[in-house]
């Protein structure tokens, strides 16, 4: 999932995500711990999303 740009009407500025950095010669159980922030980052987000769609 992609979430791009979004405008923030609190700081009253465009939020820009930062890049995904590559990872090279990382190993699968340094990696995991990242993977799971992500995964619960997107969770977190569609949530919002949704509770603000809902209205």
């Amino acid at each position: 999932m992609n979430i791009g740009k979004w405008y923030d009407p609190i700081s009253e500025r465009w939020i820009v995500p930062r890049e995904a950095r590559a990872i090279s010669g990382r190993s699968s159980a340094e990696k995991a711990p990242e993977d799971h922030a992500k995964g619960e980052a997107q969770r977190i987000w569609q949530l919002l999303v949704d509770s603000c769609a809902g209205g």
